[in-house]
């Protein structure tokens, strides 16, 4: 820690912008209490009132609500002039613009670019109650990020799994390669287990938290006509030959093509699977709710054959 008298001496130059509270002859007294003086070279600081008198325990500063406090006295956070007040000993902190040359006296043997020069000043003390030192960083508290705000940020860092379509719906390919389903044959869509899990996320900033619960609620399929999408809950069933080509898929998870894709380019259409993923989050004090659906897609290209029959490779 070093006094101003070591100061003046030093970097008075850099150090002015401190300085610019007038000064008389014989001493001079800033509006926060502070008094400077000059031929010892030094501040010495007290707290007052707007009525000249010390605040007592449990009042406040004269410039308006003030939550910080030391040894059972409240002051304000912050003054325009001496920066920040820091509960942990009493002082307001105040970064140099600009900063003085790196000496590594001066910043006490921490590297240069780590913390910083700040002007001090100590209104709960007697006598000498300022100076220059070196801080890790200013006692200006961290802005209180809301929980929601957080829980936003978590539901980000999420990467959704997208569902898996099958390789082929029908299980089979025709003999020039195409994966193909059926005319009039529910078409079974479904998706790997795997992908259809819940997903969890948390963030936090000081005492405020959040965390993110994302889950799959449902599993839709556009077939890629001009039919509309179709849905189902759950990651659907795989379909096997064993189940036979007329059996519905169990939960609902298949659709019927009415035509084939002859004309179509390349005599394939695209279609799109999708889940869907539903999230809510809870929060410190007692906060909480949802963000809207969101939906992981992936597309599969197949034909639709003109067959009475799933033939079975």
């Amino acid at each position: 820690m070093y006094r101003l008298g070591w100061l003046g001496r030093a970097v008075l130059a850099a150090l002015a912008i401190v300085l610019s509270v007038v000064m008389s002859a014989t001493a001079a007294t800033a509006a926060n209490g502070c008094r400077y003086v000059p031929t010892a070279k030094q501040w010495a600081c007290q707290v007052v009132s707007s009525s000249g008198q010390t605040p007592q325990s449990g009042q406040q500063s004269p410039s308006g609500p003030a939550p910080c406090s030391w040894l059972s006295k409240v002051y304000q956070c912050h003054d325009a002039q001496m920066g920040w007040f820091d509960n942990q000993d009493g002082c307001y902190y105040l970064s140099l613009s600009p900063q003085p040359a790196y000496d590594s006296a001066l910043w006490e043997g921490h590297p240069s670019g780590q913390g910083a020069i700040y002007q001090f000043m100590c209104p709960s003390r007697t006598g000498t109650g300022g100076g220059w030192q070196w801080r890790v960083a200013s006692p200006q508290p961290a802005a209180v990020v809301p929980a929601v705000q957080l829980a936003q940020q978590a539901f980000a860092t999420l990467t959704l799994p997208k569902p898996v379509p099958p390789s082929s719906p029908s299980g089979a390919r025709l003999p020039d390669g195409r994966p193909y389903t059926v005319v009039q044959v529910p078409t079974w869509y479904w998706t790997s287990p795997a992908s259809y899990v819940p997903q969890h996320a948390r963030a936090a900033a000081g005492p405020v938290w959040a965390q993110v619960s994302v889950t799959p609620v449902a599993l839709t399929f556009a077939p890629g006509n001009t039919a509309s999408t179709v849905s189902c809950v759950g990651p659907g069933t795989v379909w096997t030959a064993a189940a036979g080509p007329w059996t519905q898929a169990p939960g609902g998870c298949d659709y019927g093509y009415p035509q084939s894709t002859y004309g179509y380019p390349g005599g394939e259409l695209t279609a799109t699977y999708g889940i869907v993923w539903r999230a809510v989050w809870t929060g410190s004090g007692g906060t909480g709710g949802t963000f809207p659906d969101v939906t992981s897609t992936a597309t599969a290209r197949f034909a639709v054959a003109e067959a009475q029959a799933v033939i079975v490779s």
